[in-house]
Formats: C-alpha cells, structure tokens, sequence
C-alpha cells in the first residue's frame, strides 16, 4: 500500500491506521486509546490503592519506551535475544504519530538498504513490522508516568564506570524531584514500573527512546494542509531529510533561526538551493563566530536581520511558494563587525515594515524539545532536557535504566543514529540482566542473604564483566 506524496499529513495518518488494521503481525497488537482522564498516578496511595488491579498488569524483562527507530532497533535486538520486549510505541504522544519523527517528513534517501527514496511513515511501518516479526509486543499507548526509584543500586562492573546513579535517598540530597506520594517511594527492590491508561508495566530494565520534536512556529500557513498551512509541502524542520527534494532544488529557500543548527541548516541547504535566506530575529548571529563567518562568507546566503516570519503563501502547485517577513531598517552602528555584535532586541512588530520573499522552502532550526516530562526528574538530564548517558554507552543515571536515539542526541538527530543507539541500549539491557541474575538477591521483594552468606555484594563480585 502506497500513499501519494501529495497526501497531508492527516491523510497519511488516516491510511497509515487503516493499513496497520489490515496488516497481519504476528502477534495481535492491542491499541488503547483511552481518554487523558484514565491517567494515573507513579505510586499508590490511600487514594488510589487498587488502581494496579483495575488496570491489565504486564511484565517484561525489557520496556521499551518509543516507537521510532531507536525504539525499534532494540525491540529486534531484545526479541533475538529471547528478552520478550514490549514496545509503548505511544499514541499521537506530543502530537506525533507512532514512529516518530520520520512520520512527519516525506522522502528518505539516506537510510541504507533503501536503494529508492521512501516516505518517512513507511519506513517506520517496515521498522513496526520487523519488531513484530520476532516477536515483539507493540502497545499503540503513551506512557504517563514511570517509577525508576529503586532502593537497589546494582551496577555490573564495567559498564558504569565514572558513572553516577540516583537511589531513594539521593531525592533529599539535590537529586530528582520527590513525587507527589513520596512516602510510598520506599520500594526496596526491582522492577521498575511504569503506567499507560490501560496497563500497568512492571520491567526489569527500561530503555527510553521517546525521541525529540522540532520547535516549530505558529504563523499563518505554517500548519498542517488541513489548517491551511504547508507543512511537508515546503516547510520543514530539517535540512537534510528535505532539502534534496524537487520543491528545494535551484530555488531560492529560507532558515529560520541564528544558531549553529542554523548556520549548518543554512550551508547545507546552498548545494541544492539557489539562494539562501537566513531570518533571524536579533541584529547578531547566536552562533559561534567560526560557524557564523563561514555562513556570512558564503555568496549564497543573506541574511534578513531583525526579522520574523509572519506569514507564508502558496504557488499554483499548492506547496510554499513564498513568505512574509516583517523586519526594522538596520542602524549601521548594528550591523558590524561581521554580524556579531551582542546588541538589544529588535523593536515591537508596530515599528516593523514588511518584504515579501519568494521561496520554495523554509526551514525552522530554533531548537528541539526532547520527550523527557513523563520522567519527573528521576533521570539526570542535561541543560536542554536532553537524558544525560555514561559516555560511549546509553546507560542512564539509574543502573537497568538505558536511553537511546534523539532524546539523549542534540547533535546529529538522524534516524540512522538513532538505530544505532537502539542496537548499543538492547545489548547493553541484555548484559545488565545477564549479570543482574547472577546476583540473585537484587531481585524480587526479599531480603535474605543467600544461603552461602555472601549476599549480594557477593555475588556481585562474581558477576560476569559488562
């Protein structure tokens, strides 16, 4: 089944459901889509004692959380490896379709194996499959909330080396924030738990690969083509994935933004385009000067300075065929040296006059926001929200808690090396539990020492090396 690429994006999402009901997986997939209302709490408390058994319980050696290709790739690594995995692909979780980010582009010509160009929502179709294939249990639900306060801090040697690690007690010592219901938190052992409005998960490991989403700006003709916009029909929020497509080449096209990803968004865009116009709402470049005079450099970039983006119109074909900017006359004593003087703000829109530029493309590079606040600070997280991992691995801040793809990348964001942290987060899940049941005592609610009398510091020291 194929869709036509000039189907919107709510057609596409229409026809992606029909054509998953039509498929036949392995196993039954069961979708929920239960109301927000059903959403529950991480703890139990007086109030809503009984709520796990009102709810279907599940357990899995590993959870995974996402459904895009990080999640994907470490479904099929964990399914070959017998781990019985359950993927929480989620359910228009921040607005997106399951499978992530490519849902939302068009052609992807860079993923290998895919010799032809293909649409981003089949690619993710083909990825939902192979999961299946080996025997992965897809749940089309979002996680609401997740309780990663364990009282154990199990860490197999060599894997988190360097590396901290949260426990209960790390909340009164400037760790995560406590919980609404901390006073339940004291749970002494594994597993994990997590909570969609229909399941109740219990996970010996946990691998989140809950992805990021472009910050995008809210203006006339900036949405969906159902809202009247042209989004996927020449806007976009990257670069790479669309700036090779027919709509871009030998045309004139426009970044909006003033950082780095900016700039990079901007240089790459002139192999294809015939000019470049960065629209940049201060009277200086945020990035750093090297990446901002090698932007300024380049013949086939200009930049609108003090500038916004307040409107964007479409040709006789339907897609981007220009856009308005508004924009203050520049004072000459703002314009130099090379752009990077730090100066005030621009004036209010009032005192902004208005150009018209044609364009076949506008691309928003103003940042991402990471899928991170289901968490509730019970991760470290970096500056920009983004899940902080032991360096070299997708290990987390919590032992049996691994992170994979774009909620832990703010560099490269790509889907291929989001796959690759999927395979690295499953096998790292694997060697996490191989050593975990070498020591017994972690797991399970009891706590007597093993009969030999080494307890667990014992048998840790016997596990095998991660």
């Amino acid at each position: 089944m194929r869709l036509q690429p000039h189907q919107s994006m709510s057609q596409r999402c229409r026809t992606r459901t029909a054509f998953q009901k039509n498929v036949q997986y392995k196993l039954n997939l069961p979708i929920s889509r239960g109301p927000a209302s059903l959403r529950v709490r991480a703890f139990q408390t007086s109030e809503n004692i009984g709520q796990d058994k009102q709810q279907s319980s599940l357990h899995t050696k590993v959870a995974i959380i996402g459904g895009g290709p990080a999640g994907h790739t470490a479904a099929i690594y964990a399914a070959r490896a017998e781990l019985e995995p359950i993927v929480l692909e989620g359910f228009m979780a921040g607005g997106i379709a399951p499978g992530g980010q490519l849902t939302t582009t068009t052609y992807v010509e860079n993923f290998p194996g895919f010799v032809e160009p293909i649409l981003g929502y089949e690619l993710t179709d083909k990825f939902r499959q192979h999961s299946a294939r080996y025997g992965a249990q897809i749940l089309t639900e979002t996680v609401t909330e997740v309780d990663l306060l364990v009282h154990d801090s199990f860490k197999p040697p060599g894997l988190y080396r360097g590396a901290s690690s949260r426990s209960v007690e790390d909340v009164d010592l400037g760790g995560p924030k406590p919980l609404s219901h901390a006073e339940d938190v004291q749970r002494p052992r594994r597993p994990f738990k997590l909570w969609t409005p229909s399941h109740c998960i219990t996970a010996d490991t946990i691998i989140i690969a809950t992805g990021a989403s472009a910050r995008r700006l809210s203006f006339p003709g900036s949405g969906d083509e159902s809202e009247g916009g042209f989004w996927n029909r020449g806007i976009s929020a990257c670069a790479i994935c669309d700036g090779t497509s027919p709509l871009i080449r030998n045309k004139p096209v426009a970044v909006v933004g003033g950082g780095d990803s900016a700039m990079e968004e901007a240089m790459f865009l002139t192999r294809y385009a015939s000019k470049v116009y960065i629209v940049h709402r201060f009277d200086y470049l945020e990035a750093s000067k090297a990446m901002a005079r090698r932007a300024l450099a380049n013949p086939k970039i200009e930049i609108k300075w003090c500038s916004q983006v307040v409107e964007a119109h479409g040709n006789d074909q339907g897609n981007l065929g220009s856009i308005t900017i508004a924009r203050s006359p520049m004072p000459s004593h703002k314009s130099t040296p090379l752009g990077l003087s730090e100066t005030v703000p621009p004036p209010p829109l009032s005192a902004l006059t208005r150009e018209r530029l044609d364009v076949g493309g506008l691309f928003f590079a103003i940042g991402h926001r990471p899928a991170t606040d289901f968490l509730q600070g019970q991760l470290d997280l970096d500056e920009y929200g983004y899940i902080i991992t032991v360096p070299g691995s997708t290990a987390t801040s919590v032992p049996g808690v691994f992170a994979a793809g774009d909620v832990m990348d703010r560099n490269f964001r790509q889907a291929i090396t989001a796959a690759g942290r999927g395979c690295m987060a499953a096998l790292e899940a694997e060697r996490f539990l191989h050593a975990l049941h070498a020591a017994p005592d972690v797991i399970g609610a009891g706590t007597e020492q093993s009969q030999n009398g080494r307890g667990v510091a014992g048998e840790m020291a016997t596990a095998a090396e991660v």
